[in-house]
């Protein structure tokens, strides 16, 4: 059993326990007497004492905190007490120590009713941390309107892991007056050489980086894949070269006077079972002795159970294009299957037989019935489309008759990192949902990035600030913790690397608040572009950029004609994010395909290039007995004139 014990203090004791208070515990840092000098450069050493900041003893020793972190890397995850710092022994003016650092601190004007707690909480940092960055400050006595400076959180900006560092050539920082001649003498090598391993640049500005080929190493394999491909200009008088929406050349496959008869095989969820169900029990009402009342409710004549109506969507497009296909000359036999999301289902429908005799198989459209129909497939050497699934590359391996029309997010990543490293001098900051030295996507995204940006500049100038994202709440709010990341010297990068869209609205909200004081742009996911419940505002003022795997352009003929048929045979219209423009684009490429080229087209898809709704195919294999997945991505941007356009993935389009 517990009492309550109440001690009463005289008045007296009580007023002599707070004048013996410490007004203001300000931590003492005393300059080392210890100096040594490494390589050529003098050093003081200095031993860590309990309660000593990183800030308090770049004041005692009139240096940034930047230079120490510098020179000290293992400081930006704290100070542990005895642990030695190495500090450069400088000059700084006295006057340079009363300017604003707004790279470490963000200056917050104190308002009526807050505390050095409120704002702890506030910027998510310690109050011992705000108290030793505002010495001159009597924390019992602030003024409202104070400018209190509040650290900015430490980043780990030149990750130690990352794999980048076999290049295969030098970088060149180019000075007034320089040439490619001049630079190729310098180095010894060729002009062309210095073109070839820099996109073909013709003239250097002065403080730009070139890539110089090392004499004793090769050039990467990712340098000899970005050499830009040269059309002759012989062939842009051909009719059939065109250019697509995103304004990249193409020379359009022709599809006309086809013969022959194809069996196609279509496996989708339609759920034929549930729709033919037209009537349902009621029991939301109950009687006046609390019992349920059943009542048996028919269902509209036009009513679709809603698990089927993106799938019937999908089979409406495939109608379409066969419709189409049949009128340049090609007979089709047309097998549909009902699969739902039932595993046995499919396996009936192989255990007939039925689908050996297929010349093309589409669906079914669930990862774990894909491999069903694959590994049966290949056996017969039948092609087999999967064309909803996104993530799962490994439905490929050994699989050398599949076709993955989503690419998978390692694609999305290599494209987004390689549009990324066009933005080396800019601020990159990170931001993500997920536990960074456990997410191996996540981890082979950065160094993605990171082997992208040293084709550009030196791995010491690179910024790049990592962003772990947390939801907004009284104590937390994620609009301060971003924000800590940001650079006012140089412009802002925000990478969303997240698909939950909790996460990526919060965080366009939020960085677009911060655009009053920022400059910044936005890169992110294909999911991106589907925040529907977002002011598209927000896109616009950030010249959002993301990539997309199809883009339909209501202006195009095609697409026109598409719709009109469409409204004509369903008596509706397809929306933007109907499966009805895929189903029509797979249909008619692998259709017409086959048709022109025969038992060589499974094997060799990018050699035909019809002309398609919202695509542009880019099949390659992931491996030499694995299947063929599309690599086809479109960057698109959002800008501030209230448009989206298409800026080439390798080169940056600034904010205006």
């Amino acid at each position: 059993m517990f009492r309550r014990c109440t001690v009463l203090i005289p008045a007296f004791a009580l007023f002599m326990m707070i004048i013996l208070q410490p007004v203001n515990a300000q931590v003492v840092v005393n300059i080392s007497k210890e100096k040594v000098s490494i390589e050529g450069i003098p050093y003081y050493i200095h031993i860590v004492d309990s309660a000593q900041t990183l800030y308090a003893i770049s004041k005692a020793y009139n240096v940034s905190t930047g230079i120490l972190t510098r020179e000290n890397p293992e400081a930006l995850y704290g100070l542990r007490r005895g642990q030695a710092l190495k500090i450069p022994i400088v000059e700084i003016p006295e006057a340079d120590t009363h300017v604003k650092d707004t790279k470490h601190f963000i200056y917050h004007n104190l308002q009526q009713g807050e505390t050095i707690y409120a704002l702890s909480r506030r910027y998510d940092t310690p109050e011992d941390v705000i108290r030793d960055s505002n010495p001159d400050l009597d924390l019992f006595d602030i003024p409202v309107g104070t400018e209190i400076a509040i650290p900015r959180k430490q980043f780990r900006e030149q990750p130690r892991y990352f794999q980048t560092d076999d290049m295969g050539f030098r970088l060149h920082k180019v000075k007034k007056g320089e040439s490619l001649t001049s630079i190729a003498r310098m180095y010894d090598v060729t002009v062309r050489e210095i073109r070839s391993a820099n996109k073909r640049v013709f003239f250097p500005k002065a403080g730009s980086y070139l890539r110089i080929p090392a004499d004793d190493a090769i050039i990467g394999l990712d340098l000899i894949a970005e050499e830009e491909i040269v059309i002759d200009s012989l062939l842009l008088d051909d009719e059939k070269i065109t250019t697509l929406f995103d304004g990249s050349k193409i020379e359009f496959t022709p599809v006309d006077d086809l013969d022959g008869r194809l069996e196609v095989v279509l496996l989708l969820p339609l759920y034929t079972h549930e729709n033919s169900k037209r009537s349902y029990i009621d029991s939301t009402e109950y009687n006046d002795f609390g019992k349920k009342i059943y009542k048996t409710i028919k269902r509209p004549e036009e009513w679709v159970y809603p698990g089927s109506e993106v799938f019937i969507e999908f089979y409406e497009g495939v109608l379409l294009a066969v419709e189409k296909i049949r009128q340049k000359g090609l007979s089709i036999d047309l097998l549909v299957y009902d699969t739902g999301s039932d595993s046995a289902i499919v396996s009936r429908v192989i255990a007939t037989g039925r689908l050996k005799n297929a010349d093309l198989i589409i669906g079914p459209v669930f990862p774990e019935n894909i491999k069903q129909v694959s590994d049966y497939a290949k056996k017969h050497r039948i092609p087999v489309v999967s064309p909803l699934v996104k993530r799962n590359s490994e439905i490929l391996r050994s699989n050398p008759y599949l076709f993955k029309i989503q690419p998978s997010m390692e694609v999305v990543q290599k494209t987004m990192a390689e549009s990324i490293s066009n933005f080396y001098d800019y601020n990159l900051v990170f931001i993500h949902s997920d536990t960074v030295w456990n997410d191996d996507l996540l981890s082979d995204f950065k160094n993605m990035i990171y082997r992208k940006l040293r084709y550009k500049i030196p791995y010491e100038d690179i910024s790049f600030r990592e962003v772990f994202f947390t939801s907004r709440s009284a104590y937390n709010d994620t609009i301060n913790i971003i924000e800590h990341a940001m650079s006012k010297e140089i412009p802002n990068l925000v990478i969303v690397a997240s698909e939950d869209e909790a996460v990526m609205s919060e965080v366009i909200i939020n960085v677009h608040t911060l655009l009053r004081n920022y400059e910044i742009e936005v890169i992110g996911y294909p999911a991106l572009r589907w925040l529907d419940k977002l002011d598209p505002v927000y896109f616009y003022d950030l010249g959002v950029m993301l990539l997309t795997p199809n883009w339909v352009d209501y202006n195009l003929v095609d697409v026109k004609q598409f719709i009109k048929s469409y409204r004509d045979k369903f008596m509706m219209e397809p929306n933007i994010r109907s499966f009805a423009w895929q189903s029509y684009d797979i249909s008619y490429y692998f259709l017409s395909g086959i048709a022109l080229h025969g038992n060589g087209f499974k094997y060799r898809p990018m050699n035909h290039h019809p002309d398609l709704l919202q695509v542009d195919y880019d099949f390659s294999r992931t491996g030499i007995i694995n299947g063929f997945e599309n690599r086809r991505l479109y960057l698109i941007k959002y800008t501030p004139a209230m448009e989206i356009i298409f800026p080439n993935i390798n080169n940056r389009l600034v904010r205006e």
